[in-house]
């Protein structure tokens, strides 16, 4: 239980549909970041997990809805900011889903963050993930999934990728709270993200390293 004055240590991963985030928020889970009590079921095309809370992306899309938008229909920039959900609605979220150290990964963060920073940073002590991938292998993988045209996938995550350049380079966060991390270098080399991810929890450098080797497997990167 956190004392009042104490702020938790809030891992919030930022990251495009098929951008090879839920292999990152899995090895997050591995080095002690609590990814949430509830997480969405593995699925074929992510058959090791997702890692997200089921709440959190229930409560993102409830607040697409309210401004007549969805995942694949992303709202235009600062439309987010006229929902009509209620502020204690997202408070409360926090209050119960908050843990000592903890993290939160859905895409969608990318189109309602501005929503939740405010109230995530009262509580929170927060290091950003931003996970990077070719556009185009993330345009291809969605594509594959929904059996959609690569035109569709394109139009799609178009929002997302500017929204992710906004906030890695235009937006001021703190160079000191962001973790960079390119799906295709983790993939082949993930002790640089485990070693950053360790330190900010003051655990050794290669702390579950192995682990994190053995779950992340290269066949299962979906095209």
């Amino acid at each position: 239980m956190l004392h009042l004055e104490e702020k938790s240590k809030l891992f919030l991963v930022l990251c495009l549909h098929r951008s090879g985030s839920s292999a990152t928020a899995g090895v997050m889970h591995l080095l002690g970041i609590h990814m949430g009590d509830r997480l969405l079921q593995a699925t074929k095309h992510n058959q090791k997990g997702h890692f997200e809370n089921v709440e959190f992306v229930q409560l993102n899309q409830e607040i697409l809805r309210s401004v007549n938008s969805s995942w694949n229909k992303p709202p235009l920039q600062g439309k987010i900011t006229e929902t009509k959900i209620s502020v204690s609605k997202i408070r409360t979220f926090i209050e119960k889903n908050q843990k000592p150290i903890w993290g939160l990964k859905d895409p969608r963060t990318l189109l309602t963050f501005e929503l939740w920073k405010p109230y995530l940073e009262e509580a929170a002590d927060i290091t950003y993930v931003f996970v990077h991938r070719p556009f185009e292998a993330s345009v291809r993988s969605l594509a594959n999934r929904d059996r959609n045209t690569i035109g569709t996938a394109n139009l799609i995550l178009i929002p997302y990728l500017k929204n992710l350049y906004h906030y890695r380079h235009n937006y001021g966060l703190p160079p000191e709270k962001i973790i960079d991390v390119s799906f295709q270098d983790f993939l082949n080399n993930p002790e640089d993200f485990v070693s950053q991810i360790n330190k900010k929890n003051g655990n050794p450098p290669d702390y579950r390293l192995k682990e994190v080797k053995e779950f992340l497997d290269k066949k299962l990167k979906t095209y």
